[in-house]
């Protein structure tokens, strides 16, 4: 395949020859993927996690014609629902505790989804060396919004990543004008799978359509401006007009900001997003002076910023915005626009949402900076692949329960997560087999919306793994008292702690021993 940079970028068109591409492949791929990967493959699976329960409690009485109804999204989504009810019915849902080869088949699937949208975005990239260790940092750090590739309801956000990837692949081989009319069908289509994939559609056409305006036909322009007023009416009516809840503008944006925060969640992310600014100043096309100038301006509103408690993702995101504005690189421009708004849409502080814009900054921060690709010359494929094999080492350790100076540290929050996952089937498995079986259960702590609780949403010390809505839902439809003998037993309410809590004037039934998470207990209050 041949790559093209547009020469708005800074620098000559250049075309990869077949072997050099295959051998970058080999070893600068891997390391791309490395971040994400890394965090993922120390942890996959999941047991059932968040939203999972509602879906367990819904799925066995529901038959596919239904899935083409509301549904439990927060827009009309039955493409998505479809195929999700699929990957439910595939996990049984009538067996509990899920199966966990069931569950890692359905997550892997997921994750395999993710890594063909980033060989897509790799193989549009003219620096790959330069790329690869940009794509890795930012997996890595800010793997947040990567938390649905644990979950089976993740499928609704494939069609998302690969149409984003898409995009960028026929933008970089400039071949975009040749697929218009059939990606543009299929973009509105998938607003019935998720808004968020035409919206990133939209804003690239848009972008699209300003660099073409002067070469296309009256007959090009008026099916242009056809396509924008279908997408961006499909979008409207699904997001605005007819979503199962309406929600408040200040809900919204409050949402907006939520969703950032989750995503930057230490001052190690704020750094990191902080030098990923500074480094997309560089990689213009600026006299050196003006480089300077509008670093220093960078790190004072950085400073600001981080004083204030606001995520500096939005200084690495306005950078990359004032790059493609000077390079005049319309398209991706009003892509990267589109995707640092889709929060808005969401409106829920899911660390998800940030994740499609932190892509699109990805690709265009080492674009078209030839000088910092040579300046990489040292790092050699050897050197990839001793990486790799170090990563590979340290995955296996923890995976075998051995504890790593600094990582196992690192990645407790995400190995507690798993084990609360775990330990919380296992406690409703017991409660379900008990004399407690029909009783009402609840949690002391409760797992909120992120814009409700974004404190709880960072610090997951003792938040629950799903929300009580949601297990409660699964628990009354699927798991309370088989036993006819005891069906009639009323014990009032047994509470579900995670993290070592304890509750006072309570005896306590069960525990279930975490090495990471702590110990989840059932408690009954005392008569």
């Amino acid at each position: 395949m041949e790559i093209r940079i547009p020469k708005s970028l800074g620098i000559e068109h250049k075309s990869l020859s077949e072997s050099s591409s295959r051998t970058q492949a080999l070893t600068y791929f891997p390391l791309a993927v490395l971040g994400f990967s890394f965090w993922f493959l120390m942890v996959v699976p999941f047991a059932s996690h968040r939203e999972s329960y509602g879906w367990l409690a819904g799925v066995p009485v529901q038959n596919l014609a239904q899935q083409f109804s509301f549904g439990q999204s927060s827009t009309y989504r039955p493409l998505a629902q479809v195929i999700t009810w699929l990957g439910f019915r595939f996990l049984q849902p009538a067996t509990f505790p899920t199966s966990e080869v069931r569950q890692t088949l359905l997550q892997v699937f997921i994750y395999g989804m993710f890594l063909l949208a980033w060989w897509l975005i790799y193989s549009a990239a003219a620096n790959r060396r330069l790329f690869a260790l940009v794509a890795c940092v930012t997996g890595g750090v800010f793997f947040s919004g990567y938390v649905h590739l644990f979950h089976i309801y993740g499928m609704f956000y494939v069609p998302v990543i690969l149409t984003l990837a898409a995009l960028i692949r026929f933008w970089a081989s400039e071949t975009f004008d040749k697929q218009e009319i059939w990606f543009a069908v299929v973009a509105v289509v998938l607003a019935l799978w998720h808004p968020f994939a035409t919206g990133l559609f939209m804003g690239f056409y848009f972008g699209n359509y300003l660099e073409t305006f002067k070469q296309r036909t009256s007959v090009e322009h008026l099916r242009a401006i056809g396509t924008l007023l279908i997408g961006s009416i499909a979008i409207f009516l699904l997001v605005v007009v007819f979503p199962r809840a309406q929600m408040a503008h200040d809900s919204r944006l409050l949402g907006f900001l939520v969703s950032y925060e989750t995503n930057e969640v230490n001052r190690i992310a704020s750094f990191v997003a902080f030098l990923l600014a500074e480094s997309v100043v560089f990689s213009m096309e600026l006299s050196p002076k003006l480089k300077l100038a509008i670093c220093l301006v960078v790190a004072v509103i950085s400073g600001g910023f981080f004083f204030k408690g606001l995520p500096l993702l939005f200084i690495w995101f306005g950078t990359i915005l004032l790059k493609l504005l000077q390079s005049r690189c319309w398209s991706l421009f009003f892509l990267m626009l589109a995707a640092v708004l889709l929060p808005l849409g969401g409106g829920i502080g899911s660390p998800m949402y940030v994740l499609f814009a932190i892509v699109v900054a990805t690709y265009v921060t080492p674009l078209g900076w030839s000088q910092a690709e040579v300046g990489l010359s040292f790092l050699k494929p050897q050197h990839v692949m001793g990486i790799l094999v170090a990563a590979s080492l340290a995955i296996v350790l923890v995976r075998l329960g051995i504890d790593v100076p600094i990582l196992t540290k690192v990645a407790n929050p995400l190995l507690a997560e798993r084990e609360r996952t775990y330990q919380l089937e296992e406690a409703l498995a017991w409660l379900h087999n008990s004399q407690y079986c029909n009783s009402e259960i609840t949690f002391l702590d409760q797992a909120s919306s992120p814009v409700d609780n974004v404190r709880s949403a960072l610090d997951r010390r003792n938040r629950p793994p799903a929300s009580l809505h949601d297990v409660k839902e699964f628990w009354d439809t699927s798991l309370r008292c088989p036993n006819v003998e005891l069906a009639n037993l009323r014990v009032g309410t047994t509470i579900i702690t995670f993290g070592n809590s304890t509750i006072s004037h309570s005896t306590k039934v069960f525990e279930v021993p975490g090495k990471y998470a702590g110990e989840t207990t059932v408690w009954v209050k005392d008569q």
